[in-house]
């Protein structure tokens, strides 16, 4: 479904070019336009695996679109020797940053590949270097891989924020429930010293802000930890 920006009205589908009720064009027929049609597309579907097959197709469609690189940029890479009896989260980029919170998990060559994934993915390098502002677009980068962490493997986790009977419990209190979490990941990244300074700062200043937006600004449990 999309929404006109003109009349308001909810259209169903997204393949319509002009509101069929006040006749405003709805997106662009040239290959800006398909290129975010394609995103949206992408973005719509809630399957990691079925994002990336959209995202391979967007490409054959439209090559050469860094706005589609970039998405894809966000499509983690399988575990060659995923762990026996449990879910393998690795095509999901922002699992990564488990590493800093339950690095235990990892041996030592697995950590080194994911702190290298963060950092130093070659389909990140490259697509930064199409950016006019590369440094500016790697914070976006971290800052986007940060809050779907807190997201996908911080919020939906029952046993940090309280389940009972199938209901969340820990919805009143985010901010209070995920600042231990949080001081303990940013405590862990500004002791690893395989990072450089900068990307330390990067990424702590990063997860940091996402944590400010999921608690709603409100940052005093994790102040007073940090």
């Amino acid at each position: 479904m999309m929404k006109c920006a003109k009349c308001g009205k909810t259209i169903e589908g997204d393949q319509m070019l002009f509101c069929p009720w006040c006749g405003a064009k709805l997106r662009d027929e040239g290959p800006d336009g398909e290129v975010a049609g394609w995103i949206r597309k992408a973005l719509a579907s809630s399957s990691i695996p079925e994002r990336k097959k959209i995202l391979e197709a967007a490409s054959v469609a439209c090559p050469g679109s860094r706005e589609i690189a970039w998405e894809m940029v966000f499509i983690g890479h399988p575990d060659p020797n995923p762990p026996r009896g449990r879910m393998d989260f690795s095509i999901i980029k922002s699992w990564l940053l488990q590493i800093y919170r339950k690095p235990g998990e990892f041996s030592d060559e697995r950590r080194a590949r994911m702190r290298q994934e963060i950092f130093g993915d070659p389909q990140l390098l490259s697509c930064l270097a199409g950016f006019d502002q590369p440094e500016q677009k790697l914070r976006e980068y971290l800052d986007r891989l940060c809050t779907e962490y807190l997201e996908i493997f911080l919020e939906e986790d029952n046993r940090l924020m309280g389940n009972w009977f199938g209901l969340r419990l820990g919805g009143k209190n985010k901010e209070k429930l995920l600042a231990a979490p949080v001081a303990e990941m940013m405590a862990r990244i500004r002791a690893d010293e395989a990072l450089t300074g900068e990307q330390r700062d990067l990424l702590r200043t990063a997860l940091y802000q996402a944590y400010a937006r999921r608690a709603g600004g409100h940052t005093e449990y994790l102040d007073n930890l940090i």
